[in-house]
């Protein structure tokens, strides 16, 4: 007999609260996994019932405990809801599945998303354009590189989190402005992400088309544009909207999660570039995504429409929304707006907005058809202690960190 119906993970994650809210409006019963007694979930009346695991980033004792309560409690589905947990879990799918439905792509094809470098491979194959990217192998590569390519340019991680005996590491990309950034920053993220790759930087805006796909079949979308994000190069997105698909960053989504014969939740990252209006792939996300709630308010209830097809087999596909709803992160907005006035920027050679007008855009606290994420009236407390509490925390951190510390490797 079931007991519950969804286990969510990551209770610290504004993400969770979206996908709580959406299942309680349906009548659908959720638990979530935390490895803090307190945590964002805790202030939610969504999100009371809890379980403390070992943190994800000690793999075998999370699995472990993982394990133990699904077949103890008899869960119908697991959402994993970041790479932390998602990975791990991926990895054991066989050992969980025999206890819990998991409504996640096969792991081949995750690791295919995970890694950054065979994510552009497959593009390539697929005939999706993606900036320029080259792979080095060893350091003359890299001097030979460094005389060739235009700067600013891009190191990226082949993957965004490391593992290290009981210690996750996590690693944005760096943006380098000459030949000796270059071999440093390239030197300090392969210690700990072994063959970063050098990609062109382009100049445009960030597109993010949310999709549910069964077996590669798309079961529904919704595109998002953003307006602002953290770090301002690219990065978390604290200001977006919904948006028209465009016809090429559907069909370039299509091809990719059919090649990767995905299953379930996907979030496929375009930038518009601005030389030639093309749309260049940048990474495929295989989970939920920060601007969740953007694609739910508009009309599109991915959690809900996950659980659906997983409990049913399949779902009605669902392609319509309302474009021009916008949502606001105003913890991520903060960062925002204190990089743009502070020394804390990713590289002083990406060319930044005007301060002044910047600012005047971020004082814009009221637009038509705008949320504030994780506000609701009938459960404000998530939003006041992440804003209360979480926010200003974060704030000391990111100006203590300055400038270029931020992309070091840190814990996840």
């Amino acid at each position: 007999m079931v007991s519950h119906q969804v286990l969510v993970s990551e209770a610290y994650n504004p993400i969770t609260i979206s996908i709580l809210r959406s299942l309680a409006r349906k009548g659908i019963d959720t638990v979530v996994l935390t490895n803090h007694r307190v945590s964002l979930s805790t202030f939610s009346k969504h999100g009371k019932n809890q379980i403390l695991v070992p943190s994800p980033a000690i793999q075998n004792q999370y699995v472990d405990a993982v394990e133990k309560i699904v077949r103890k409690m008899h869960f119908e589905i697991l959402f994993p809801v970041l790479d932390l947990s998602l990975i791990p879990i991926s990895k054991n799918r066989d050992r969980l599945a025999k206890y819990v439905k998991l409504p996640i792509p096969p792991y081949e094809s995750m690791v295919k998303c995970f890694d950054k470098s065979a994510t552009i491979k497959l593009a390539r194959e697929s005939g999706v354009p993606v900036p320029r990217t080259y792979f080095v192998h060893n350091d003359m590569e890299l001097k030979n590189l460094s005389k060739e390519i235009t700067y600013p340019t891009v190191v990226k991680p082949r993957w965004s989190i490391s593992w290290s005996r009981d210690n996750a590491f996590q690693r944005r990309c760096a943006y380098v402005g000459s030949a000796k950034e270059l071999f440093l920053t390239y030197e300090s993220i392969n210690e700990y992400f072994p063959f970063p790759f050098v990609q062109e930087y382009v100049q445009g805006t960030n597109y993010s088309v949310a999709a549910l796909c069964n077996e590669g079949r798309p079961r529904a979308y919704c595109c998002i544009k953003v307006h602002r994000a953290w770090p301002p190069t690219g990065g978390n997105s604290s200001f977006r909207e919904s948006a028209k698909l465009d016809p090429k960053m559907r069909a370039y989504t299509e091809i990719l999660l059919k090649n990767l014969n995905y299953h379930g939740i996907a979030e496929v990252e375009f930038r518009l570039d601005s030389r030639d209006n093309i749309p260049k792939l940048m990474e495929i996300n295989p989970r939920f995504w920060g601007s969740l709630e953007v694609a739910m308010r508009a009309g599109v209830d991915f959690p809900y429409l996950l659980y659906r097809m997983t409990m049913d087999d399949d779902v009605n596909t669902v392609s319509d929304y309302e474009v021009g709803v916008k949502g606001r992160y105003l913890g991520q907005d903060m960062y925002y707006v204190i990089s743009l006035l502070t020394d804390a920027l990713p590289s002083p050679s990406i060319l930044r907005p005007h301060r002044l007008h910047a600012m005047l855009k971020w004082l814009k606290f009221y637009e038509p058809r705008t949320f504030y994420d994780m506000l609701c009236k009938d459960d404000p407390v998530p939003f006041l202690f992440s804003f209360a509490i979480q926010s200003p925390v974060g704030i000391m951190r990111l100006l203590r960190r300055r400038r270029y510390a931020w992309s070091s490797p840190r814990p996840a």
